[in-house]
């Protein structure tokens, strides 16, 4: 017999084309849910970096187009007035993807819930997502924060790895303190994208499985254990399908917006200068933030489904959503969520009520995962 496919998804371990169909699926039958908060956020991210560009890049600008400036390094005052505006900008760009970071982890998880859902034909509404994800965005910063601070440690392990090279081999050899520096990227590199794909599931397992930071990543390690070529290989193929749509769409309005605006002011100002900066930068972030949530929605949904495949393959999931499944009842909660919607203390936590375990909720205790 055939597996039961109650929504996007047949309820069995899954192949990499159903995956990627899915994901689509999923997205498409939640469009408000899923592409309507990438959007969102996106726009968000996008007015945030206009700001940064405006109020620190101005300064840069100014600086440089001005005719009377020079810059003379044994000169305090004209050091210092060059520092200050690379210091503000530096600061800028690191806020600027340190939120971008916390966005992304907090949309991450909270896409999944649509996706889980869609597994069993249940459509979810904008509101009812932000309500069932409200209870674990606190989980998923502390996890941007453990991100954002892993990514830290390792910028300033390289930064000293390549200043006691250049150290070694001083003056006379820049062209090999030059190269070994870039030769030690490599295995950062290497442990980067190995513990990003052990890691990959946790947004997920906080968010449906109800646990916190660490148990979050443990969980994902775990899923992970044996998986790790067959996760890292959909998400790399995930991100390679994302990157052409995104390129085939924003390089040529890139490219218009490059050659048209300089036509407005043929020798513009330092302000006009900004301004059209401004404005090309407004154009291209507002057409990548509608690419981007296209793209986004689908990574996202992919992430999702992934992790439902391995919990299918090392957790028998697929029986426990199948009986949720075959109950014809929707909770309004996440499927395969250790507490139905039911038994969390207070609306706010789910934005729904309905059935309860004995009318065919599934209910699993937190931490039995049938290992």
């Amino acid at each position: 017999m055939a597996p039961p496919k109650p929504g996007v998804i047949p309820l069995r371990p899954l192949g990499v084309g159903e995956i990627l169909d899915g994901a689509f699926q999923a997205a498409r039958r939640n469009g408000k849910a899923m592409f309507g908060s990438a959007l969102i956020f996106q726009l968000v991210t996008v007015g945030v970096t206009l700001a940064v560009m405006f109020l620190a890049l101005g300064q840069f600008m100014t600086l440089f187009t001005d005719s009377n400036f020079t810059f003379d390094e044994n000169n305090p005052p004209e050091f210092e007035s060059m520092t200050g505006p690379l210091i503000t900008f530096s600061v800028s760009i690191l806020l600027t993807a340190f939120l971008s970071t916390v966005i992304q982890m907090i949309l991450q998880g909270a896409l999944v819930i649509p996706v889980i859902r869609a597994v069993l034909n249940r459509r979810t509404s904008f509101g009812q997502m932000w309500r069932l994800a409200k209870p674990r965005i606190g989980a998923l910063v502390l996890l941007a924060l453990l991100y954002a601070a892993a990514i830290l440690v390792a910028i300033v392990l390289y930064t000293a790895i390549a200043v006691g090279l250049v150290m070694a081999f001083g003056a006379n050899s820049p062209g090999a303190a030059v190269g070994f520096s870039l030769l030690a990227i490599l295995p950062f590199v290497a442990v980067a994208v190995w513990i990003g794909t052990k890691m990959l599931l946790a947004p997920a397992a906080i968010v449906v499985e109800n646990v916190g930071v660490l148990q979050g990543i443990k969980r994902s390690w775990v899923l992970t254990n044996g998986n790790w070529w067959r996760t890292f290989g959909t998400s790399l193929l995930a991100g390679v399908i994302a990157a052409v749509i995104s390129g085939v769409i924003t390089t040529p309005v890139s490219l218009i917006t490059s050659m048209v605006m300089p036509l407005m002011t043929m020798d513009p100002t330092p302000d006009q200068l900004l301004t059209q900066t401004l404005i090309a930068q407004a154009i291209s972030g507002v057409i990548g933030a509608l690419v981007g949530a296209v793209t986004l929605a689908f990574q996202t949904g992919v992430m999702a489904l992934i992790y439902i495949d391995l919990r299918m393959r090392r957790d028998g999931f697929d029986i426990t959503l199948l009986k949720e499944s075959e109950s014809g009842k929707d909770d309004g909660g996440i499927p395969g969520a250790p507490v139905p919607a039911t038994m969390v203390p207070g609306p706010s936590a789910t934005g729904a009520t309905g059935a309860s375990p004995q009318d065919g909720g599934a209910y699993l205790p937190p931490g039995n995962y049938g290992q």
